[in-house]
């Protein structure tokens, strides 16, 4: 049963800790004791209805809240001088949780979360705007239209490509692919002349993408338990050491006289990488390892998803993963500039600095790049009135932007210390206000 069918609600917020946001699953509990599902606490109430628990700061495993920092006491504390929180506020902020910045979604997952702050009610369904317990009591939407069916044409060129079609009879099939299957042939030729670990190779890839052409990315698995297992399945089959794709790694290794492939966050892999002497070997294991590690294993919600699905074949055909006619680094650019945009609007927001004069003081700076757009669209959306529920709604998305762990690595502006800096360099601060709040 999916999320959406089942009776879905959220608990008391009496029953809240600041910090925390629970809901009834719709089911009867068959447990007795309180356990823990990767990231959620799963209880029941003295009736036995099933709860479902999460943290809305992301990446914060279950019990190690106590590390919080002096930021996100802060806004705990903000959130207790709140009353009561109704159900719409509580979903906004649960929604500021699930967002994460390398979802494919962004930015229009912050415009939708600012126009959700400044209307007081999210938009239903909203955009699933991350991977961390998003839409648990509300309907989602997906923010890439005709994903799946991309992704469905990707492994139909790849797998008639496998079986000896031409070039110009996929294009034929397939007309929207054309430029696709043009670079495709450009870097791997006829399949008939493709070596025995190419080909291998290629059966490795499309393991990954007959899972991505059949998800779908809009669906909140977490409250699903057999989707749920079914994924996590599917995980240890493409991407463990006992599973499907370790196998053919192992067939691609002894073809192309490779030492064994490891996903790239693995520590084996930088090892081994190490240990190999001949540049081409060592590309062509990079390229392997790569393929081995899926798109952050199965998060085809990421934005480099395709770009990920091009340079392996680039890779199989050239032994390179890297691919000359794209520039390299575009994406990591065009965050940073975005996130600093609307960082810096957020905390001149909450300080109640007004627009005009910002945008005023902006335009005798060089960054490099305008801020201008994603202040203006801070601002219209925010509006003028500053409530203490708007305040704490709008440091909430400030703190995620600004820090937005993913997995333990840095997602949010605090990625790209560069443009920080060269901002402050101007006299430009993007934490003015929490700076403040944490010296009274």
């Amino acid at each position: 049963m999916k999320p959406s069918d089942m009776l879905v609600r959220p608990v008391s917020y009496l029953t809240l800790s600041p910090g925390f946001e629970a809901v009834y699953t719709g089911k009867q509990s068959t447990q007795k004791e309180e356990t823990i599902n990767i990231i959620t606490t799963i209880s029941a109430d003295k009736a036995g209805n099933e709860i479902i628990a999460w943290p809305v700061f992301p990446w914060t495993w279950p019990g190690k809240e106590i590390e919080w920092d002096d930021e996100i006491k802060h806004l705990n504390k903000m959130q207790q001088n709140l009353d009561e929180l109704d159900d719409d506020t509580r979903q906004i902020r649960a929604h500021i949780g699930s967002l994460v910045p390398c979802d494919s979604g962004f930015p229009i997952t912050v415009d939708e979360l600012l126009q959700a702050i400044g209307t007081g009610k999210l938009t239903e369904p909203s955009f699933k705007n991350g991977c961390w317990c998003s839409g648990f009591w509300w309907k989602l939407k997906k923010s890439q239209p005709r994903q799946n069916e991309c992704m469905q044409s990707i492994y139909a060129v790849l797998e008639r490509y496998c079986n000896g079609s031409s070039m110009e009879v996929l294009t034929k099939q397939i007309p929207q692919a054309a430029s696709f299957i043009g670079r495709m042939f450009a870097w791997l030729g006829p399949h008939s002349t493709l070596k025995d670990y190419q080909q291998s190779m290629l059966r490795r890839v499309l393991l990954t993408i007959e899972f991505f052409a059949s998800n779908n990315p809009a669906e909140s698995l977490l409250l699903d338990a057999n989707a749920l297992h079914e994924q996590e399945q599917r995980v240890a089959d493409l991407f463990g050491d006992e599973g499907q794709g370790a196998a053919q790694d192992r067939i691609i290794a002894e073809q192309a006289g490779l030492p064994a492939i490891h996903p790239r966050w693995k520590p084996e892999f930088q090892t081994t990488l190490n240990q190999i002497s001949d540049p081409e070997k060592q590309k062509l294991y990079q390229t392997c390892c790569a393929i081995a590690s899926g798109v952050h294993t199965l998060s085809d919600c990421h934005h480099n998803t395709f770009r990920y699905i091009e340079s392996w074949i680039h890779g199989i055909g050239t032994g390179r993963l890297k691919i000359p006619s794209r520039r390299s680094g575009t994406e990591h650019e065009r965050l940073g500039r975005l996130l600093f945009g609307y960082v810096l609007a957020l905390d001149k927001w909450l300080l109640g600095v007004p627009m005009p004069f910002l945008l005023l003081d902006l335009g005798h700076i060089d960054f490099g790049f305008d801020p201008k757009n994603e202040i203006l669209r801070t601002y219209a959306w925010l509006g003028e009135q500053r409530t203490p529920v708007k305040k704490w709604l709008a440091a909430c998305l400030w703190h995620n932007l600004s820090n937005s762990p993913i997995g333990g690595n840095p997602g949010g502006l605090v990625r790209h210390p560069q443009i920080v800096e060269r901002a402050a360099q101007a006299g430009i601060r993007v934490r003015e206000w929490m700076d403040g709040a944490l010296t009274l």
